[in-house]
């Protein structure tokens, strides 16, 4: 930082009010018309398309436009990194800046400013923001003049201007928008407001008014942060990551996935109204979900991690009463048609109780929730519908529409059938014909297709 000269400083703030010119769109109006007029020949055109193209340079000229911006617009500017005019547009209340205060050290266990090591600066007053464009540009290393002028680097103020006495108010002025004026704090009626106890007794006592009032204020900074580690899931890093996890025999590599965000607009209409960081989100705040944990016990069978079919003792105990009437009617000795009855009455319990489950599972688990377990693909393709909609999952989408996944899963229900009947009953397991093995496989079918439809709005 100190190789930099105040001639390293003019310089990108002559370089930006240059830019800034050339993409004025009076300026770039004005240069269409010259360039017209000098192919009509029209002289009178010509001169005063070149009048107003020096009232516009000269608007952008270093000295005019920097007692302009450091004396006259700076007022209608605000930096900070915790916004009023987040809560509300139109509020006026005070601002707060993180980065000029001491952070607290007792904050390890939350989330909050104080986790990140730099907040970036936003800015509010739409008519002021080039204001803080200049003083965001860049001088060398990624050091930009505002991080000059909070470090108090003595070659800032010789690049403000060539006079000793502006460049003395200039920098001045610069270093009070950094600076917390809470002598004079001020609230809003759009605030909203409410009141904090001192202590616990306070907060027992009904007598005690021993309170403080707070007023929140839109962290914007903050916010923006994640608002940006949001926005990585659309990375090309992200999306490759995502790719490689289908893939076997090449490093995986760790990706971000955020599932039920909510999503706050800010700002009204108009965005940049409250601030810059806000106004390039398009007003969009991401909340990630916060609810409690839910920790009553469910009737429903668990799956692990590493489990790689449902079809297993935890679902077997949960039909367990279907199966119950299953044995008892097998155990029966006759063939009667009141036994055979029987037998497609528990088989109908136990079918009823699966898709219960597997409905219990769709609904309750996160869209996407089948990445990161074991289960074979087409368990997967049938208790996670919803990730079918989620970006990335293609060909995920493709096998599910596709439909053939339900082959596999009719076998996969009607083996776990056969062989709790086997094994319970293992001298007589020619009770089980072939024809009755294809009558649970059209009967689940048939009822996972039906679910499907019901899912899907069709009825």
């Amino acid at each position: 930082m100190d190789n930099i000269s105040w001639q390293d400083i003019r310089k990108v703030i002559l370089d930006f009010l240059q830019q800034r010119l050339a993409n004025n769109s009076n300026y770039k109006s004005e240069t269409a018309k010259l360039e017209k007029a000098k192919e009509a020949g029209d002289q009178v055109a010509v001169n005063e398309a070149q009048q107003k193209l020096a009232e516009l340079a000269k608007r952008f000229d270093f000295e005019t436009w920097m007692e302009d911006a450091a004396i006259r617009r700076i007022s209608w500017l605000i930096i900070a990194t915790h916004l009023s005019k987040g809560i509300h547009p139109s509020s006026k209340a005070c601002n707060a800046n993180y980065n000029t205060q001491i952070k607290p050290n007792n904050l390890n266990n939350f989330v909050s400013s104080s986790t990140v090591n730099t907040l970036p600066f936003d800015a509010s007053g739409a008519a002021a923001l080039d204001i803080f464009g200049v003083l965001n540009q860049t001088v060398k290393n990624d050091i930009t003049i505002l991080q000059l002028i909070i470090n108090n680097h003595p070659a800032v103020q010789d690049a403000l201007s060539d006079d000793k006495n502006k460049s003395v108010l200039y920098l001045e002025n610069f270093n009070q928008l950094l600076k917390d004026n809470w002598s004079d704090a001020q609230a809003s009626e759009l605030n909203k407001q409410f009141f904090w106890p001192n202590s616990e007794e306070t907060y027992l006592s009904q007598h005690e008014n021993n309170y403080r009032l707070l007023i929140p204020l839109h962290p914007s900074a903050l916010c923006h942060l994640v608002y940006q580690k949001v926005q990585t899931r659309f990375s090309e890093e992200n999306k490759n990551a995502r790719e490689l996890r289908r893939k076997k025999d090449v490093e995986h590599q760790p990706y971000f996935s955020f599932h039920d965000l909510a999503v706050v607009k800010i700002g009204g209409s108009n965005a940049q109204n409250a601030s810059q960081l806000i106004g390039s989100q398009m007003g969009r705040n991401f909340l990630l979900p916060s609810m409690p944990p839910k920790l009553t016990k469910t009737a429903f069978p668990s799956i692990s991690n590493f489990k790689e079919s449902i079809f297993a003792k935890s679902l077997q105990y949960y039909c367990r009463y279907g199966f119950k009437l299953l044995f008892n009617a097998v155990e029966v000795p006759k063939n009667t048609f009141s036994v055979r009855n029987n037998r497609k009455e528990a088989f109908f319990i136990i079918l009823t109780l699966v898709l219960k489950f597997a409905r219990h599972i769709q609904i309750t688990l996160p869209a996407g929730w089948s990445c990161d377990y074991s289960l074979n693909f087409k368990q997967k393709l049938w208790l996670d519908p919803k990730r079918a909609d989620l970006e990335g999952e293609e060909d995920f989408k493709s096998q599910y529409e596709q439909g053939e996944w339900l082959l596999d899963l009719v076998d996969q229900f009607a083996f776990w059938i056969q062989t709790i009947l086997k094994n319970k009953f293992d001298n007589i397991q020619e009770q089980f014909s072939d024809s009755e093995y294809r009558e649970w496989r059209r009967e689940f079918s048939a009822a996972v297709k039906a679910s499907q439809r019901k899912r899907e709005g069709i009825f």
